[in-house]
């Protein structure tokens, strides 16, 4: 398969084709599987928020996926609801929306969040947006 690819060169943006991969068995799948890597892999943080501890609002070029390993924790994109996660739950920010996460008022919360590209930080996150109502993933 061709895959298109944006090339950027000063200012100039170019695009290339690359031959992506050929689908390859693995004894550990059923079917073909095409392995991709990106450069630079994606970043694994492991954040312990204590109760009522958050980030700032934020933008990750590529994405963040969160996973709650345990507590409670909130999530909430710009202009939506605070998503509340418990143990095991994950929620994704797509690129280049605005976001910020952390841990309940009243419980704290452990999570591994993976990012790819720069993050470009905002706001603090105000007491009144913090402390909206919640909704359950």
């Amino acid at each position: 398969m061709i895959r298109k690819l944006p090339l950027l060169l000063g200012s100039l943006i170019v695009t290339v084709f690359a031959q992506a991969p050929a689908p390859q068995p693995n004894p550990n799948f059923t079917g073909n599987i095409i392995r991709l890597t990106e450069t630079p892999p994606g970043v694994i943080t492991y954040i312990k928020f204590e109760a009522g501890a958050r980030t700032k609002w934020h933008i990750h070029e590529k994405g963040q996926m969160i996973l709650v390993e345990e507590g409670v924790g909130y999530e909430q994109k710009k202009g939506g609801p605070i998503v509340e996660l418990h143990a095991g739950e994950t929620i994704w920010c797509p690129p280049g929306v605005a976001h910020w996460h952390g841990a309940s008022p009243e419980k704290g919360g452990t999570q591994y969040n993976v990012t790819r590209g720069g993050i470009t930080w905002l706001d603090y996150v105000t007491d009144e947006e913090f402390h909206g109502k919640p909704v359950r993933k």
